[in-house]
C-alpha cells in the first residue's frame, strides 16, 4: 500500500500533489514489536501507510492505550509546538511517512480529511473492548486484515464474496491483542486456539493467517473456562 492508497478518503489533487512532495524520499518501515517512536523522536506529523501502531502514554496503563491504522495522522502535536508525549510500537509489520513542509491550504485540507476518517476508525476501535472475548478478537484480526466490522473502512474495505476467501493478517503479539482487547493473555491464547481449531483462522508463511470468510458473521464459541480482565503489557 502506497501513500496515496493509504488515505481513506481522497485528498483534493492540490493536496494529493502536497502530500507527494511533503513524503520523506523513504518510507519507514517497522518489523512487528518494534518501537517507532518515543516522546520528542518525530519534529513533523506523519502517515500510518500500512500495518498498525499501539500507542501508549508513559503514564499512563493498557487502559488508555490506542491503536493507529493506515491513513491515521500521528505528531500533530507538533504543529502547535508542543513535544510528542507518547510511545509507538508495531503490533505488525508497519510503514509510515514522515511529512515535510507543505502550505497552509494542503495541511488545512488534509486534517480535515483525517478527522473524517479518524471518525471511522474509532467506530471500529470500540468494537475490540465491547462484548466477548471472541467477539474482541475478531474485530481485531478483521481490522487487521483490512476489514470493517461496522460501516465502512472505503480503500482498506475488501469486496465481499470470494475476496474473502484470500483474507490474512500478521498475527499480533498475545500481549499487544490483550491490551487492545482489555482481555487477559491467556483468555487470548485460548480465543487463539479455539479460531484455529473450529478453521475460523489457519496458519500461513512465518507469523500470518488466512481468515475464513466465516469469520466476518461469527466469532465463534466461547472456550470453556475463559474470563474477561484488563492485563498490563508483558515486559
Amino acid at each position: 500500500m502506497n501513500l496515496i492508497d493509504a488515505l481513506d478518503l481522497a485528498p483534493a489533487p492540490a493536496v494529493e500533489g502536497a502530500l507527494r512532495e511533503a513524503v520523506a524520499p523513504a518510507h519507514e518501515r517497522h518489523a512487528r514489536g518494534a518501537l517507532i517512536f518515543r516522546p520528542g523522536r518525530f519534529v513533523t506529523p506523519f502517515l500510518v501507510v500500512d500495518g498498525a501502531v499501539r500507542i501508549d502514554h508513559p503514564t499512563a496503563d493498557d487502559s488508555t492505550v490506542l491503536l493507529a491504522l493506515p491513513g491515521d495522522l500521528l505528531g500533530l502535536e507538533q504543529l502547535h509546538g508542543r513535544p510528542q508525549s507518547t510511545f509507538g510500537r508495531a503490533i505488525v509489520e508497519t510503514i509510515i511517512a514522515p511529512l515535510g513542509p507543505m502550505p497552509d491550504s494542503a495541511w488545512r485540507e488534509l486534517l480535515v480529511n483525517r478527522l473524517i476518517v479518524r471518525q471511522e476508525h474509532a467506530a471500529q476501535l470500540g468494537r475490540l473492548r465491547y462484548g466477548p472475548a471472541p467477539e474482541r478478537i475478531r474485530a481485531l484480526l478483521l481490522l487487521l486484515a483490512g476489514r470493517a466490522t461496522y460501516g465502512p473502512l472505503r480503500s482498506l474495505q475488501a469486496p465481499v464474496g470470494a475476496e474473502d476467501d484470500r483474507m490474512s493478517c500478521e498475527l499480533p503479539r498475545l500481549s499487544d491483542m490483550a491490551a487492545l482487547t482489555d482481555i487477559a493473555p491467556e483468555t487470548v491464547s485460548r480465543v487463539i486456539s479455539s479460531m484455529r481449531r473450529t478453521g475460523l483462522i489457519s496458519r500461513e508463511a512465518g507469523r500470518r493467517v488466512r481468515l475464513s470468510a466465516q469469520l466476518v458473521y461469527v466469532a465463534g464459541e466461547m472456550p470453556r473456562g475463559m474470563t474477561r480482565s484488563r492485563t498490563r503489557d508483558e515486559a
